[in-house]
């Protein structure tokens, strides 16, 4: 990608702030869809791994506890094959996906019914017919149980955001990374300085991940997100073919809120050769995003490994490899998708709680929308900003 500067101002019809996977799906949409000029600014290198959206896997699926997920899910699926045939390259394996816990687990029961009333293909399991499918590989009490859904499956997830970011270049837009943005100055058309230059446009979509908190309070709008740090593990496997992607499902167990841990996730092996992707959806560490690489923060080793020594047979239970991934909490763990309060053409796409990566064409679409004055192809009521209890705009 080039790093660009300008000593003058540079127009564009949009700008698009932030380029991980929901910027760059973003940027992808406006010049499928009437964009005009599109610019894609990034304030890190492309494809750099200090945000949300590095690494080689993310879970897919419809299975979700909120049924508007759901619908939005059947849209991506679909999209997601259609960027897959456009970029002439994979980005989705089928592995399937297992949802297991308690059978008095508040959120299990939720997404079983979730899927029931979709009418999403689904296999609802007893802890033993879970055993008898993967002998080698889990173990759950009788007091358990799980569901299975075809679909569910892994995503290519750098790979995604690069097929992405070259189709957005292909179709005419230009991205500029290493630009930082210095300031924001709204208006009819809002001007974008950066440490390498100044940008103009009539639109500007802010996708800026853990910054996006920090840019919008400079823009009187102040979310209530937390920004936060997680650990990424990898485990051991001693029979790695019992856990390839080929023979053993993408996973959450779902346990009661008060378990240490509640919400684990996983995916079989496909990143590192042998290694088990098995982490905590919860428990992070608050951080700024600025110092994310100095504040480690402490390990979630030690709640992960009693939930590995419980379900888990053939898996070592110390991790081989700990990376970092940023989380960017909202209260009710849904993003925002709106616009500014008081300048309607900067539109905002923020807080997607660690679960936004598999919706991106979907948030994608509905930016663009807001962005070209399109009708909504969804009911945005979930994500907008007035949910929250915030500084009002007459007090901006």
């Amino acid at each position: 990608m080039e790093s660009g500067s300008s000593s003058s101002s540079k127009e564009y019809d949009v700008i698009v702030l932030g380029a991980g996977v929901e910027g760059s799906s973003t940027a992808y949409n406006l010049t499928k869809n009437g964009g005009g000029r599109v610019l894609l600014l990034e304030q890190f290198s492309a494809l750099h791994t200090r945000g949300s959206s590095h690494g080689g896997s993310r879970i897919t699926r419809r299975a979700y506890t909120k049924a508007y997920y759901i619908k939005m899910m059947d849209e991506a699926y679909r999209m997601w094959d259609q960027i897959e045939r456009e970029g002439k390259t994979q980005l989705y394996l089928d592995t399937g996906l297992l949802m297991f816990g308690p059978k008095s687990s508040h959120c299990l029961q939720d997404a079983i019914r979730c899927l029931a009333e979709s009418g999403t293909p689904h296999n609802r399991l007893s802890a033993q017919q879970v055993m008898s499918k993967y002998p080698s590989q889990l173990y759950l009490p009788f007091n358990h149980e799980g569901v299975f859904e075809k679909d569910g499956g892994l995503l290519m997830a750098t790979k995604a955001v690069a097929t992405l970011q070259r189709l957005f270049i292909e179709n005419g837009g230009e991205f500029l990374d290493g630009h930082k943005v210095k300031e924001i100055t709204p208006g009819p058309i809002i001007r974008v300085t950066t440490d390498q230059g100044v940008f103009t446009a009539r639109r500007l979509i802010i996708t800026a991940g853990a910054w996006a908190p920090a840019i919008m309070a400079t823009l009187g709008v102040h979310l209530p997100f937390k920004v936060c740090r997680t650990e990424v593990l990898y485990w051991k496997a001693e029979e790695p073919k019992d856990f390839s992607w080929e023979n053993f499902p993408a996973f959450i167990c779902y346990t009661d809120s008060e378990d240490p841990y509640y919400h684990v996730y996983g995916l079989p092996i496909y990143e590192y050769p042998g290694l088990v992707k098995i982490c905590f959806h919860t428990n992070h560490n608050e951080v700024d995003p600025d110092a994310r690489d100095a504040l480690p923060g402490p390990s979630t080793t030690d709640l992960v490994r009693p939930f590995v020594q419980r379900h888990f047979k053939g898996v070592q239970t110390t991790p081989s490899i700990y990376e970092a991934c940023m989380y960017t909490e909202s209260p009710d763990e849904d993003p925002v998708l709106d616009r500014h309060p008081l300048y309607p053409n900067i539109i905002m796409g923020a807080g997607f709680s660690g679960h936004g990566f598999k919706l991106a064409p979907v948030v994608g679409k509905i930016l663009t929308e807001l962005a070209l004055d399109l009708p909504s192809s969804y009911d945005l009521a979930p994500f907008r900003l007035d949910r929250f209890t915030w500084q009002s705009p007459a007090k901006l």
